[in-house]
């Protein structure tokens, strides 16, 4: 059976367009059944089926024992067509073959686009998700982030912030939940900030959004959050006052600080930042300002983060040998 297409693997697991502002629906949903492509040039460059030695030659020193020969013979098409990332005039491909010194940037380029193909993403697929990426680094690309109100947590100082437009009810921001904080948590150099993106069609998720922002003021945001997610598929105003109890808060305050219109200003003001951001839907994750375009997969989250920190630590470019 054939893998679904990455383009749609991009609609269901891109972090902004999930549960869509439409209706809050998920866009599983939504998304149409993708017209069948037009089938793809065939490489000029790359046989049909190249022997174990003929794939170690294109590449050298760059591991595809594991892939499947199809995934490998694009990668390698990819990498004969597709340039080093780092401005190097040299293709990934030549990068290696001839051991220039751009071949550590090539290597991780490849990285990149050999998680893209083995997710089951096309040869052309693959390739504009690679510039899309990296073109995501440019500063014009950056956005500054209001993040008044916003639950974080990790260092203040840390050299990277991840930020999280989310709604309580859309489930693949629940899907998202144990994704991020396992990465929080396994990094000391990560902050995670919270904002709410609560949408129409989510009765609940408004009521959630305060109840948590009443929470975070007694230091109880993110057990709360946990509790939440965890209760996704009951929420109701009643469960949601239960869960605020259960923290060790009282839910009558809850009410009173609703009532008093205390807590909706803070949810509708970071909603507002991420319309100001062009948000379409949750999640929607930024890294230091600048949209997370991939998948959300945990190799993936890892490996952008890492790049961000080699592009800061070299004054906001790409280091080239």
């Amino acid at each position: 059976m054939r893998r679904a297409s990455f383009s749609l693997l991009i609609a269901i697991a891109v972090l902004a367009s999930a549960c869509t502002r439409e209706d809050g629906r998920a866009a599983t949903s939504k998304v149409p059944t993708p017209e069948k492509p037009a089938p793809e040039k065939p490489a000029q460059t790359v046989k049909a089926a190249m022997s174990p030695e003929e794939a170690a030659a294109a590449l050298p020193g760059f591991p595809m024992e594991a892939l499947p020969s199809f995934v490998r013979d694009n990668l390698i098409s990819a990498a004969q067509d597709e340039f080093v990332f780092d401005g190097s005039p040299y293709t990934l491909a030549g990068c290696l073959r001839e051991d220039l010194p751009c071949k550590a940037n090539a290597t991780r380029g490849l990285q990149l686009l050999r998680t893209i193909l083995n997710a089951g993403a096309s040869r052309s697929e693959a390739l504009t998700a690679y510039n899309r990426y990296y073109r995501s680094f440019e500063k014009a690309q950056r956005q500054t982030i209001d993040l008044a109100g916003a639950a974080c947590r990790g260092p203040a100082d840390a050299p990277v912030t991840v930020v999280e437009f989310s709604d309580f009810e859309c489930p693949h921001c629940a899907a998202a939940r144990p994704v991020l904080e396992r990465l929080q948590a396994e990094r000391s150099d990560l902050r995670l900030c919270f904002m709410h993106f609560p949408l129409p069609g989510h009765s609940n998720a408004s009521s959630a959004a305060q109840a948590t922002v009443f929470a975070q003021r007694h230091g109880k945001f993110w057990e709360l959050h946990d509790l939440v997610f965890e209760n996704q598929q009951r929420l109701s105003v009643e469960v949601i006052k239960e869960l605020v109890a259960k923290v060790g808060l009282d839910p009558q305050a809850l009410v009173r600080a609703v009532k008093a219109d205390e807590l909706s200003p803070i949810v509708d003001r970071q909603k507002a930042e991420g319309i100001r951001l062009g948000l379409q839907g949750t999640p929607s994750i930024f890294i230091n300002g600048r949209k997370h375009e991939l998948p959300l997969m945990p190799e993936l989250l890892r490996f952008t983060i890492d790049d961000e920190l080699r592009w800061s630590s070299n004054g906001g470019k790409w280091a080239v040998p």
